[in-house]
């Protein structure tokens, strides 16, 4: 992937300049601009600010099915957790947001709006207190009409309804003929900051997504274009961590003229940017599997480490094939790529537990390490990084011990995360020959 448009070749000198400026008035290290991700091909130990340049190997990660979904929502178009749980809409004539069970894609409860009108719902996101439910679908480029409806939570709640909006045009179009997937102003992912809605399009054209910048407030405005990157397809889905700087789209390859690549759905992982500059930190593609077939249509996430995934039901018949893709709930599991920048954060950030109150020893060790919890830690998920933020080793916790001596692990410092289903652990211990 390549970039079209963005703020990453200004944004780190302008850091550098400002950390010389202070470095001049105080004692301290100059600041030097790389690519601070060790699992990039092109890490720079040496490199404190991150120039959004970093490069990563063609990646494929495989999903699992969690379930169907239900029929009621073969139009499964966004995602969200909230409330302890995974909640969907769909993106057309439907009113009601649906709970899902992550563990087998039931429906467990639905939460209906009645009243609102769906023409082409295709995003969820929300902040402390609204959800934010966007009608945005514009596939053929010619609507004037779109806006986003701001629901309050509580009150939704306690099913009453609360909900004002907010409308929106794009600054830069100017023609809006019929144009049927051929348009570069469409839109199905956004995701809400503090003070602003950021769009990313769907470009059917460009294979590209722009983002555009719009108050959450209710009212009427024009949506100011921020930046462009080439995704090589087309994005349909957004969630936003802002305690990690970290978006996750989602989205799927398109190209008629190549069955083999039609509805391949892929990730673009967006992180360690500055402020509200998405574009300006790690940008990391993940293809899904190539036996997965789906018009991926939503990506939400409770952990920043499991994610999931909803697609649509979608059937046509291009010429002698027959596409039937069902509406499914999927699990990404994606701790092999966030655990080492989580980690580097302050991983207590996911689920808070006093590093104290568990030890690690021996301490340095050399063949084993043992584990003392606070609980029971037996059976739970653990991976050891490298100091450079390379997982070593991975498995679940047997007896409290992990046995260091079947494999090949050289002396060094390492980084112990343990993760059971209310927390997540964190030490470090030395290997010695």
């Amino acid at each position: 992937m390549k970039k079209a448009q963005s703020f990453t070749s200004v944004l780190c000198p302008v850091l550098v300049v400002l950390g010389l400026l202070l470095a001049s008035a105080q004692v301290g290290q100059a600041q030097v601009c790389g690519c601070t991700d060790p699992l990039a091909l092109n890490y720079d130990p040496a490199a404190t600010l991150n120039d959004g340049g970093c490069v990563y190997a063609p990646t494929v990660v495989n999903a699992t099915t969690v379930g169907p979904l239900d029929s009621l929502l073969e139009g499964s178009s966004s995602l969200i957790w909230w409330d302890d749980g995974y909640w969907t809409f769909n993106d057309h004539g439907d009113s009601c947001l649906y709970h899902l069970d992550a563990t087998n894609a039931a429906v467990i409860e639905a939460l209906c709006m009645n009243g609102i009108y769906n023409y082409d719902m295709e995003e969820i996101s929300q902040d402390s207190l609204y959800l934010y439910l966007g009608d945005v679908g514009n596939n053929n480029g010619f609507r004037q009409d779109l806006h986003i409806l701001r629901i309050g939570k509580e009150a939704l709640l306690n099913q009453m309804l609360e909900v004002d909006t907010i409308w929106f045009s794009y600054e830069d179009q100017t023609d809006f003929s019929y144009l049927p997937q051929a348009t570069d102003f469409d839109c199905e992912a956004f995701v809400v900051s503090q003070d602003s809605i950021y769009l990313f399009t769907k470009q059917w054209v460009s294979m590209q997504t722009t983002i555009y910048a719009l108050p959450k407030t209710p009212g009427t405005y024009m949506a100011r274009k921020r930046a462009t990157y080439d995704v090589d397809g087309l994005i349909t889905g957004a969630t936003y961590l802002p305690e990690y700087r970290l978006v996750a789209l989602c989205g799927y390859e398109f190209d008629m003229a190549n069955y083999s690549t039609l509805f391949h759905p892929f990730l673009v992982l967006l992180y360690d940017f500055q402020d509200d500059n998405f574009f300006s930190g790690n940008k990391r593609r993940l293809d899904l599997d190539y036996s997965t077939w789906a018009q991926v249509e939503a990506i939400a996430t409770h952990n920043a480490l499991d994610f999931y995934l909803t697609n649509e039901r979608f059937t046509t018949t291009l010429g002698d094939v027959t596409i039937d893709l069902p509406a499914l709930l999927r699990h990404l599991d994606l701790r092999d790529y966030m655990l080492p920048y989580l980690t580097g954060l302050g991983y207590t950030m996911i689920q808070p537990h006093a590093a104290e109150d568990t030890h690690i020893y021996p301490n340095p060790a050399t063949d084993r390490i043992h584990l003392d919890c606070p609980s029971d830690c037996d059976g739970a998920e653990y991976t050891i990084f490298n100091a450079q933020g390379q997982k070593v080793m991975g498995g679940v916790l047997n007896d409290n011990t992990i046995m260091l001596k079947d494999h090949a692990i050289s002396a060094g410092i390492y980084f112990l995360v343990l993760q059971q289903k209310d927390r997540i652990i964190r030490g470090s211990f030395v290997k010695n020959e």
